[in-house]
């Protein structure tokens, strides 16, 4: 890594993780649903916009551990839960980003993994705290809802909350491609 590749490391680290402080915290305090799938795809936005002007392996991942680190001090207390994430998605999307490169299939591989990590990381963590009974006990609130309201009204309502995730997910890999393919060609024209 050279001197330029440090400053976009540490340019875009920071930028995300002012995002993750500033709207992260706000999106939590106000309670908004879906905050994590939102805060994945920002962070997705800034990675591949940075991959692209910084194709060095591993910048990714110590984007990551700016990011993280920002939040993690954005707290009054040291929270892990963030930090973790944050990493994990910075090391998720820095094994995309090196087998695939920075072109459409990356970008798309990309959108899935932020589309589904966020649902993958609750699970997780509520089975860790709840134990592993955790989804069966989320599946039969969704079976029961069903069975009350007389429609499929739960399933229907999971599949929203999927299909956001993604919907998230493609809007912020769409913007990426759109600022790159801008960028490029205001390079090109000067």
């Amino acid at each position: 890594m050279d001197r330029r590749s440090l400053v976009y490391i540490a340019i875009f680290g920071t930028l995300w993780g002012i995002c993750e402080a500033t709207i992260g915290t706000t999106l939590h305090l106000l309670h908004i649903p879906l905050s994590g799938a939102i805060l994945a795809s920002i962070g997705m936005s800034i990675i591949l916009i940075a991959r692209v002007y910084n194709p060095v392996r591993g910048t990714t991942l110590l984007m990551a551990l700016i990011a993280a680190s920002i939040k993690m001090l954005s707290f009054s207390t040291i929270k892990l839960g963030p930090f973790i994430a944050i990493v994990l998605e910075g090391f998720l999307l820095e094994l995309v980003l090196t087998i695939q490169g920075t072109g459409k299939i990356a970008f798309f591989t990309s959108a899935i993994i932020v589309a589904i990590y966020p649902i993958l990381q609750t699970i997780m963590t509520k089975s860790i705290l709840f134990g592993s009974s955790f989804v069966p006990v989320i599946l039969e609130l969704v079976e029961g809802f069903s069975e009350r309201i007389g429609y499929e009204a739960g399933w229907w309502m999971l599949g929203l909350y999927l299909l956001t995730h993604f919907l998230f997910a493609f809007i912020a890999m769409i913007f990426s491609w759109k600022i790159i393919q801008r960028l490029k060609m205001d390079v090109e024209t000067v």
